[in-house]
C-alpha cells in the first residue's frame, strides 16, 4: 500500500467512527471502544482496496453488519 493508500485509509477508518457514532446517536469514545472490541478497524483497513471505490454510506453499512454479526 502506498504512502497516500496509508493515508486514505486512515482517513476511511476515522469517518466509519463518526458515521457510526452519529448514525447511533453514541459518543465517538463509546464507538471508539466498540470498534476496538470487535476488531473493526482490521476489518475496514483489510478492505480498503474495494470499500474506496464504494459509497461512504456502504462503508457504513458494511461496519454495521460486522457488528451485527458479531453481538448476536
Amino acid at each position: 500500500m502506498s504512502i497516500q493508500d496509508e493515508k486514505d485509509c486512515n482517513l476511511m477508518v476515522v469517518a466509519s467512527v463518526e458515521e457510526y457514532a452519529q448514525r447511533h446517536n453514541i459518543s465517538t469514545q463509546k464507538t471508539l471502544e466498540l470498534f476496538q472490541k470487535y476488531d473493526i478497524f482490521s476489518a475496514v483497513r483489510s478492505q480498503y482496496v474495494v470499500l474506496h471505490m464504494v459509497d461512504f454510506d456502504e462503508v457504513t453499512s458494511f461496519v454495521e453488519d460486522i457488528l451485527k454479526r458479531k453481538t448476536a
